[in-house]
């Protein structure tokens, strides 16, 4: 199998329930499940763990026709975290392991910020 398809299988494995329930998760989870599957660098493999979300949502009998809105919600929490300017960070002066916080602190404010967005809709 190659190492790439293995990877992503793993990822799936380890991560499809926390997609599946990503309404439910706090904003600091969301963080860390695109820390643990290096979102960041791999967003085609965070977009291909999406994808395969879907097909096991849709897959199940039943759930065909049924909305699944939770990866298009994680993917554009992903979007708002990934839009966070590190070069802001640095300029402000923050040095070492202070970047690494404040980029943390601020991508967590921008799910939030998503998180607040998708509440509204869904009480509308």
């Amino acid at each position: 199998m190659p190492g790439d398809c293995r990877d992503l299988a793993l990822l799936v494995s380890d991560l499809h329930t926390h997609i599946h329930i990503a309404f439910e998760l706090k904003p600091a989870t969301l963080l860390k499940v695109f820390d643990k599957a290096d979102a960041w660098r791999r967003p085609e493999r965070f977009a291909q763990l999406l994808d395969a979300c879907r097909a096991d949502f849709h897959g199940r009998t039943g759930f065909e026709e049924r909305v699944y809105a939770e990866p298009d919600y994680v993917a554009q929490a992903l979007a708002a975290a990934q839009a966070v300017p590190v070069k802001e960070i640095v300029a402000a002066g923050f040095k070492g392991e202070e970047i690494r916080e404040q980029l943390a602190k601020r991508r967590l404010d921008a799910i939030s910020r998503v998180r607040d967005e998708w509440t509204f809709l869904d009480e509308a």
